[in-house]
């Protein structure tokens, strides 16, 4: 297995597919959990570590943290509520999202979209 980064995605290549996997669909699919991800790439959670530590120099966890929220900033400056992001993304509950948008972001997320929207 090898991940990829082509313009904006990246992509997950696979030996047993022709075809590649944009990791960041499988990612939302999978409700971004580990071993969801490994269980559809038939993979151990050992070595998803490895190859995305080899090909994107950062842990999957930490990876998924960093896409789940720029997904979110997307989703807020789309229109969504935080509580719609909140469901959409498979927070526990909204302060949860609210915590882990306010640690990344350094502002909460109806500040953001407040921000953005004026």
């Amino acid at each position: 297995m090898r991940i990829i980064r082509s313009e904006q995605s990246w992509w997950i290549l696979l030996l047993s597919r022709e075809e590649g996997l944009c990791l960041q669909r499988l990612a939302l699919r999978c409700g971004y959990r580990i071993g969801e991800i490994c269980s559809e790439l038939e993979c151990s959670e050992r070595y998803l570590y490895e190859v995305f530590t080899r090909d994107i120099g950062l842990p999957p966890k930490e990876w998924m943290r960093r896409e789940r929220m720029v997904v979110a900033r997307r989703k807020l400056t789309g229109g969504k509520t935080p509580e719609e992001v909140t469901k959409d993304l498979g927070f526990a509950t909204k302060s949860v999202f609210r915590r882990e948008f306010l640690g990344v972001y350094s502002v909460p997320p109806g500040q953001f979209q407040r921000d953005t929207w004026g």
